[in-house]
């Protein structure tokens, strides 16, 4: 955790802070829903998830190209990740930013710190197609 996102005063909680005005809890959902967000926005991650059920049932897929699970102890998230990168990337390479984009905005919008991301790649996906312009 880091001073600029730490409210003044404020101790870390099992699942959240503790200031001298109040508590503040952050429910895992919220920290799922910002790692899952986060790591949309890196270059390189794309398509539509589908794990489990939903290869099988294309219609239950989620809606975003990442899926994550998150538990908060004392301040610090562990996030499980899973997310489609964009062939050719390297997949090395999208992770290590998708890694470092979550880890960057737990830390920002709810001040947490990110103690483990780790990450599933189960497919490589396609770009998307271009538009192909018509000519009239």
């Amino acid at each position: 955790m880091t001073d600029a996102t730490v409210p003044d005063g404020a101790t870390p909680t099992r699942d959240g802070f503790l200031t001298g005005r109040g508590e503040t809890t952050i429910a895992p959902v919220v920290a799922e829903k910002i790692a899952a967000r986060a790591a949309s926005e890196v270059d390189g991650v794309g398509g539509v998830l589908r794990t489990g059920l939903s290869r099988l049932l294309p219609w239950t897929a989620s809606a975003g190209p990442a899926a994550a699970d998150a538990a908060i102890d004392h301040g610090t998230v562990s996030v499980d990740l899973t997310v489609n990168v964009v062939y050719p990337r390297p997949v090395g390479a999208v992770t290590a930013q998708v890694r470092q984009q979550v880890t960057r905005r737990l830390a920002d919008l709810c001040g947490l710190r990110a103690g483990r991301v780790d990450i599933v790649v189960p497919e490589l996906v396609r770009p998307p197609a271009r538009a192909r312009r018509r000519v009239e």
